[in-house]
């Protein structure tokens, strides 16, 4: 054989290897797979059983408190509860929560805005979520980033039997419960 051949051979030698290793490895990263499309996570909607309790008047929920720097204290509004610890503000604040649409678990904390020196923890239940195409699995809580439009996931707990997802909140913002 001559060098060119040789050397044409040798190449197409390394490239049925290649390929053969590509095939039969399964390589996620060949550029002949399919890659996976994520979607953006979707704020869940509550069952349309539980919808019918917003009345077309007014169909936001609102809850304030001051809350004390020294001791700190709790603020529920139908399904979301914020527990804040002592020393989580420097002076007694006004904390409050809006619930825009009761059809959906979206939710606006405030003073928007506010920075905690201790996280304040935040649970919220969806027992009364539609859950049709739902993995339960994929459920949390995330924050809105209104610069960015996108939800930013939270370090969340979900607890499966009692249907209610906790996470700690170092700041105020708009937070839902999401799914993929």
């Amino acid at each position: 054989m001559t060098g060119t051949k040789l050397t044409k051979s040798l190449c197409a030698t390394v490239a049925i290897v290649i390929f053969a290793a590509l095939v039969f490895s399964g390589c996620s990263k060949s550029p002949m797979s399919v890659q996976k499309v994520t979607e953006e996570p979707k704020v869940l909607s509550r069952s349309a059983s539980y919808s019918a309790f917003s009345s077309p008047t007014s169909p936001s929920l609102y809850a304030e408190k001051i809350i004390s720097a020294s001791t700190g204290g709790r603020l529920e509004l139908l399904d979301v509860i914020l527990d804040v610890p002592p020393g989580a503000v420097d002076v007694d604040t006004l904390f409050s929560i809006t619930i825009p649409d009761v059809s959906v678990f979206f939710n606006d904390f405030g003073t928007n805005g506010l920075v905690f020196n201790k996280p304040v923890s935040v649970t919220m239940s969806y027992r009364d979520a539609d859950l049709s195409g739902i993995d339960e699995s994929t459920i949390r809580i995330g924050w809105l980033d209104k610069d960015s439009g996108e939800w930013e996931d939270m370090v969340c707990e979900v607890d499966f039997m009692n249907k209610v997802v906790t996470a700690e909140l170092d700041h105020f913002s708009a937070y839902g419960l999401i799914s993929d």
